[in-house]
């Protein structure tokens, strides 16, 4: 329900979206590719110091791509989402860090 509904919003606000790996319905973790003006970075959700839920920078430029393959080969419900938009954070509800 939350992939769906960012992907409507993002495309609402007229950027572009897609599911690159479709995981699972009801426990897929969320890796997303955030791609603005020629250089990318994979984002994950992780645990911050104050125990709150916050999407962490895990790789950034040409090893994205072989993150978030290994990652796959952990998590075969591993939703991979590709956004290309100037502003994310107004996307998604958790903190960037």
């Amino acid at each position: 329900m939350w992939t769906g509904a960012l992907l409507r919003r993002v495309s609402a606000a007229g950027d572009f979206a897609t599911v690159l790996h479709h995981g699972d319905d009801v426990a897929g973790s969320v890796i997303l590719i955030h791609r603005e003006r020629g250089t990318q970075r994979a984002l994950a959700r992780a645990i911050g110091p104050d125990g709150s839920t916050v999407w962490q920078v895990a790789a950034r430029g040409d090893s994205v791509n072989d993150w978030v393959a290994r990652q796959r080969r952990y998590d075969p419900d591993l939703w991979v989402i590709e956004l290309d938009t100037p502003d994310l954070a107004r996307f998604i509800d958790e903190t960037i860090i």
